[in-house]
């Protein structure tokens, strides 16, 4: 049969016991999107082999790539049609999938990135308080002026739960997007995977260093912004435009592709101290170590009873709570 013409499926690879159907997507004039399975997942196995799949392709310098976009479970591929055609770009990639055989033997260069948080604290207050005054009055996800309520019951837990979820767990970085500098964070632990619809409508103005959370995505915002995440506190700096400080000399942008971070609370006054000591004073010393997640090792631990058997229980208590919450 003909392919349709509007068909933007170019080409397929078939499943195989580590991997799933890969399809190469028509995405405008010299780009194509790389998508694993034709169902939406959010799999952070996928994402690493989207790393691995990215930095073999990087490597080869091919003449006419221009930049790659990798995510959760897809790569976008932007490229000059002049220099590069399609069905060579794809052969390579191909050729790179075959070449990884098992998911287990993935191993991927990660760093993790230690950040302060401060729950609720005053700056992201007065972003919901803003958002009360000047966008929904009757915003349900606004509980006594902040969305840690919220939060906690759409995932039926505690606000005290939330918390304890965000800091003891690692969040991995699928990729950069939305805004300048930010990274999609998922939870490495699925035990800890917190999900809430966002705001509805937006707010037009989030403070820089916020932390939010839409859908199973933890976001940093990294300048002023308007944003619909649900706010649940405040971080340092993870952008500077200057790039006074060392650790933006070589880029404005903190994350990279495959980052964790893990948080750790201090106070809202250490924030600010440290936002001084990185935009004005520039000698903040950040905690960055250097690192590797061994893909067989996060299978073996994703996949033990124990976890397995926490997801599930939490699993039944968001089903719980989204009955309860209300609908934004």
């Amino acid at each position: 049969m003909a392919q349709s013409f509007y068909d933007v499926i170019l080409d397929t690879l078939p499943a195989t016991e580590s991997r799933l159907e890969v399809l190469f997507r028509q995405a405008g004039d010299g780009f194509i999107q790389v998508e694993y399975g034709r169902a939406q997942r959010a799999n952070l196995q996928d994402s690493f082999r989207t790393q691995v799949i990215n930095e073999i392709i990087l490597s080869k310098n091919l003449p006419g790539l221009i930049e790659t976009v990798p995510g959760i479970r897809t790569n976008l591929f932007h490229f000059d049609p002049e220099a590069l055609s399609v069905q060579s770009l794809i052969d390579t990639i191909k050729e790179a999938e075959e070449s990884v055989k098992s998911i287990e033997d993935i191993v991927v260069d990660s760093r993790l990135i230690h950040l302060p948080i401060a729950f609720e604290d005053s700056e992201t207050k007065k972003a919901v308080a803003k958002y009360v005054k000047e966008v929904r009055p009757d915003a349900p996800n606004v509980i006594d002026g902040y969305n840690l309520e919220y939060i906690a019951m759409c995932n039926g837990v505690t606000v005290e739960e939330v918390k304890k979820m965000l800091l003891s767990t690692e969040w991995y970085n699928s990729g950069g997007g939305f805004w300048p500098g930010g990274g999609f964070f998922w939870p490495v632990d699925p035990r800890c995977a917190i999900v809430v619809p966002k705001y509805n409508p937006p707010r037009t103005w989030t403070p820089e260093g916020t932390v939010g959370i839409g859908g199973p995505c933890v976001f940093t915002y990294t300048t002023p912004t308007g944003g619909g995440y649900q706010v649940f506190g405040r971080t340092i700096p993870t952008f500077q435009f200057s790039q006074k400080h060392p650790l933006f000399k070589d880029s404005p942008f903190l994350y990279k592709s495959a980052d964790r971070i893990r948080f750790h609370e201090v106070t809202e006054q250490e924030i600010l101290h440290i936002f001084e000591h990185v935009h004005d004073k520039t000698d903040y010393q950040y905690q960055i170590e250097e690192g590797q997640i061994v893909v067989k090792e996060y299978m073996e631990f994703y996949n033990s009873e124990a976890v397995q058997r926490g997801a599930r229980e939490f699993q039944a208590k968001q089903r719980e709570g989204t009955k309860k919450a209300p609908r934004l």
